[in-house]
């Protein structure tokens, strides 16, 4: 699977940029490139990575980026429903 990841984040990135409005360049890591190097100091982002390098993306709106993407996009990978749609709602215990 993990040789399948550049695609599917490449691509969920991709998806998100246009949805929530983000920033729709993709900032490619590496050993040369880390994550402190590629987002500038007080920004949002999302970032992945893997044994070769990885993806960041910057977030203009982190309240409204899904807190389960990166999760999520890895249940797609492994062809299991997303997570948030699988979270017990909290139960109210009515008195």
């Amino acid at each position: 699977i993990e040789q399948d990841a550049p695609i599917y984040f490449k691509s969920a990135l991709a998806e998100q940029a246009q949805e929530w409005g983000t920033h729709t360049k993709l900032i490619p890591l590496s050993r040369e490139k880390s994550l402190t190097r590629a987002v500038p100091k007080g920004f949002s982002y999302f970032s992945v990575e893997w044994q070769n390098g990885g993806f960041a993306q910057i977030i203009e709106s982190s309240r409204e980026f899904p807190k389960d993407f990166g999760v999520d996009t890895i249940a797609s990978m492994m062809q299991k429903d997303p997570v948030r749609f699988n979270r017990r709602k909290k139960s109210t215990i009515a008195n």
